[in-house]
């Protein structure tokens, strides 16, 4: 008898797991020979068509996946988390054998860590102007401390909240740093909203006096600002600064990253390049970027829900290369990616 030839084998085991008539020595043989992706390009069209097509064979790696990340975690934000990596399971097989124009397999090694990973969640460190420092996830609900011209506490959401009171001393300056596998929500004095995404950090006055009211921000946050005429909201990064009076946007400024990208959803703000000069206003459903030793603000549209898919619980990626979409589960799983080519 004729011994199958690789492509035969893994299209009985990919029909035997279809049709959930597999062992568990043939279950085995399948997850080592998908994680050793050692098929060429021609085989792979043709076991993916064995499969019974894409979508059948998405469906079933995404299950198989699922199972080993879930590992008894059954909250929303973990559902959410482990179906992108099952996903990108997907992404790293398409990767693997089309990114390049030759259509040859991509000889580049990618290693994880080894131990299971838990995704993020509601984890912040609060430093006060004294310097103290509060973990806000280990933080009961309820008061915390009072500063100059304000009452903090912690709602029962898990959000920080400042209540505003009648100011008879200089404002203290607090910062708000979460790690990575970490977001975290504060209400600010004048009522405005702060959503921050992973290893980010913004530094506030504990109330708001002077003609302006100014954050500084480093990573990536969300803003809902509370409208004041009178006094313009600026957020400071690194090489730029935006100004609102009232309105929803998204800054991503991450050390690591070639500009600050600033995305409009409500309103209008104007982006200033700090190194420039340069100024422009900015419309809803466009997006600004600021790079670095560049005196330009580039504006282009964009697509909203990708954006802000990080605060609603989401990856959506859409054309983006390997390296970028690796920073960003790297930041939410806190994990390392290295690349050896």
């Amino acid at each position: 008898m004729k011994k199958p030839t690789k492509i035969q084998r893994i299209a009985s085991l990919l029909n035997g797991l279809k049709k959930r008539k597999i062992s568990a020595r043939e279950q085995e043989e399948l997850d080592e020979w998908f994680h050793s992706l050692n098929v060429e390009p021609a085989e792979f069209e043709n076991w993916i068509a064995e499969a019974g097509g894409e979508e059948i064979f998405s469906e079933q790696l995404l299950q198989r996946f699922n199972q080993k990340l879930a590992a008894g975690r059954k909250s929303k934000s973990y559902f959410y988390y482990s179906a992108a990596a099952s996903l990108l399971v997907m992404l790293f097989v398409a990767l693997y054998f089309f990114s390049n124009h030759n259509g040859q397999p991509i000889k580049q090694n990618i290693s994880f860590a080894k131990h299971a990973t838990a995704p993020g969640g509601n984890r912040a460190v609060l430093t006060m102007g004294n310097g103290v420092q509060v973990n806000l996830n280990e933080q009961s609900v309820g008061y915390i401390s009072q500063q100059a011209g304000a009452k903090l506490y912690k709602d029962t959401g898990g959000k920080l909240v400042y209540n505003k009171m009648s100011a008879n001393a200089q404002p203290v300056y607090n910062t708000l740093a979460t790690p990575r596998a970490g977001q975290y929500e504060v209400e600010l004095p004048d009522g405005t909203k702060v959503w921050l995404n992973a290893e980010s950090s913004l530094r506030y006055p504990t109330y708001f006096s002077g003609s302006d009211r100014t954050v500084e921000l480093t990573g990536e946050a969300y803003f809902e600002v509370a409208h004041n005429r009178k006094m313009p909201f600026k957020v400071i990064t690194s090489n730029q600064e935006v100004t609102v009076l009232g309105t929803h946007f998204n800054i991503q400024g991450y050390k690591d990253q070639a500009s600050v990208s600033t995305t409009l959803l409500q309103g209008s703000v104007k982006v200033l390049n700090k190194l420039s000069g340069n100024a422009r206003l900015l419309f809803p459903g466009k997006q600004s970027n600021v790079y670095v030793n560049n005196g330009a603000v580039d504006i282009h549209s964009v697509a909203i829900d990708q954006v802000m898919a990080w605060k609603n619980g989401y990856f959506i990626f859409e054309n983006e290369d390997i390296q970028t979409i690796m920073k960003l589960i790297s930041r939410w799983y806190d994990v390392d990616v290295e690349y050896k080519k």
